[in-house]
């Protein structure tokens, strides 16, 4: 349980990394090519979604991954889009409280890690999401961070852009 409580103020403190000056469909494909090259580098076998408001920019699929993949990365970004937290803080936030997301529809919504929120301002306006790691709850989730930190279109911390 602490680890789940530790892992889940983490994920919460990464809020500043999710929120960008500006998320144009340009730079949602630069999102999905760095998160492709990203497990290109390390041949991992996973699907990888971007949205930019409701539409798909960017969709690929390595060797390895099924359309099973495709169906979970369209599901945890329909979470991340009703909850506006990252699916993995969704995870959490059942284990540390005990209380499970059992009324949303699991044909329509998954509770896993891997989709992470885009921010402007204060609104949502993407989803990056990953699915075809199951080394631990974490690792589709820290694959989408890891693209999403090597954007260079980060909100200053002084008031934030539009």
């Amino acid at each position: 349980m602490d680890d789940d409580v530790a892992l889940l103020e983490e994920v919460r403190s990464q809020a500043p990394e999710r929120t960008l000056s500006r998320f144009t469909r340009a730079d949602a494909l630069a999102l999905g090519l760095r998160a492709l090259s990203l497990a290109e580098q390390d041949g991992l076998p996973v699907a990888i979604r971007v949205t930019r408001g409701e539409q798909v920019v960017f969709h690929a699929a390595r060797e390895g991954a099924t359309a099973e993949h495709d169906g979970w990365v369209r599901r945890k970004a329909r979470s991340v889009r009703t909850h506006e937290v990252s699916s993995l803080e969704l995870v959490l936030r059942q284990r540390v409280t005990g209380r499970a997301l059992d009324w949303l529809d699991p044909r329509e919504f998954a509770v896993a890690g891997g989709a992470v929120p885009i921010v402007v301002g204060d609104a949502v306006v993407g989803v990056i999401s990953v699915s075809g790691l199951v080394g631990s709850i974490r690792d589709d989730h820290d694959l989408a961070m890891a693209a999403l930190r090597g954007l260079d279109i980060r909100a200053s911390t002084s008031g934030g852009g539009a």
